[in-house]
């Protein structure tokens, strides 16, 4: 970005420079009188840029400093996804973490209740083995789980120094995205930094070309110069005018921009068509993961109903540990759906709304002219 306002700069100033000259010489004279005599000479000349060209230049120069601040927009929305990347990887994990430590508390209370029935003679002692085999595979998805998340944890860190890495002590629940999906990848592309970037590159190189257009004419040099001749007998000065002509470098360079410019404004007509179905994709997505989520949740509320009722009729002395076990780990395996897919949904909707600075704004240090 500054090298860019620096090279600006430096287009608009113009890049001509003057050229100070020395020449000494020595004339040595053959006919009579013969004679020697020192002379010499001195000159300041500069290149002038016309008019047609110091527009071209502004121009260009406004372009690049276009086309960074675009780059700048892109590297910091791309940093925003990184970040909700990471976050709602560590969130996932976090969460289950919590849910099997709530797991285990089941589970204790569970092993509890079976050892009850072994003192009272109303089950074989095998069902608490069977129950502590349950327990320890609770107790290591937890401990696995902890593990994850902590790793997760300092990636996030690592990436992102200074984040105060912290969840709510509930998740909020999943909504449908606002308005049509019309509406969302009209607002998506108008506020997407990838297309913005092909934009200003596609414009910066139709300038560029422009600018080589305006090189394809003279280029007039004027100067001043200051003779000391006939051992300082003669004294001249003057003026001199020197004139560049175009050569067909300058048109090859010409021509070579303008199909630089039009493959740009190209990719740019297909990026763009790339990133309207990815928007609209995104949005279909968020509307679907939200569906996923709520039948999911239902199911795992289900599950859960089932789990506690056979766990309530064993603790009464009816049913079998093993159906309750069963019932249990189904129950589990739902809660564990139900919040993936709640995380998933989450993230989607997340997404979305970043892609449509929604979610926070990117524009408060760089401004679009």
């Amino acid at each position: 970005m500054e090298a860019q306002i620096l090279n600006s700069q430096s287009l608009q100033g113009g890049r001509e420079e003057w050229v100070l000259a020395a020449e000494a010489a020595y004339r040595r004279l053959q006919l009579p009188p013969q004679e020697n005599h020192t002379e010499g000479s001195v000159s300041l000349s500069r290149p002038l840029r016309l008019p047609s060209r110091a527009r071209a230049d502004h121009k260009l120069a406004k372009s690049l400093v276009d086309h960074s601040k675009a780059q700048l927009g892109e590297v910091l929305h791309e940093s925003g996804r990184r970040l909700l990347t990471l976050w709602f990887e560590w969130l996932g994990k976090y969460s289950q973490s919590q849910l099997w430590q709530a797991q285990i508390k089941l589970g204790e209370q569970q092993l509890e209740t079976v050892k009850t029935r072994i003192k009272v003679g109303e089950a074989p002692r095998s069902e608490q083995v069977s129950a502590e085999a349950a327990f320890a595979q609770i107790r290591l998805q937890q401990q696995v789980t902890v593990m994850q998340e902590l790793q997760a944890r300092r990636q996030l860190g690592a990436e992102f120094p200074g984040l105060q890495i912290a969840a709510d002590e509930f998740l909020p629940l999943p909504a449908d995205p606002e308005g049509t999906a019309e509406n969302y990848v009209t607002l998506a592309l108008a506020h997407n930094h990838e297309l913005m970037r092909a934009r200003y590159k596609a414009d910066m190189l139709q300038v560029e070309a422009d600018q080589f257009a305006t090189r394809d004419s003279i280029d007039p040099s004027v100067g001043a110069f200051y003779k000391n001749e006939g051992n300082g007998s003669e004294h001249v000065f003057g003026l001199n005018l020197v004139l560049t002509l175009p050569g067909s470098a300058r048109r090859s360079d010409q021509q070579a921009a303008l199909r630089l410019a039009s493959a740009a404004q190209k990719s740019k007509y297909l990026l763009e068509q790339r990133l309207r179905s990815e928007a609209l994709s995104l949005f279909e997505a968020a509307t679907a993961q939200t569906d996923n989520w709520r039948q999911a949740e239902q199911a795992a509320q289900a599950l859960a109903e089932a789990a506690r009722l056979s766990e309530r009729a064993y603790s009464l002395g009816e049913g079998s540990l093993d159906q309750v076990l069963l019932n249990r780990r189904l129950a589990i395996e739902g809660q564990l759906t139900a919040l993936q897919a709640r995380i998933s949904a989450l993230a989607t909707l997340a997404r979305l709304k970043l892609d449509a600075h929604q979610l926070w704004s990117l524009h408060q240090e760089i401004e679009y002219h």
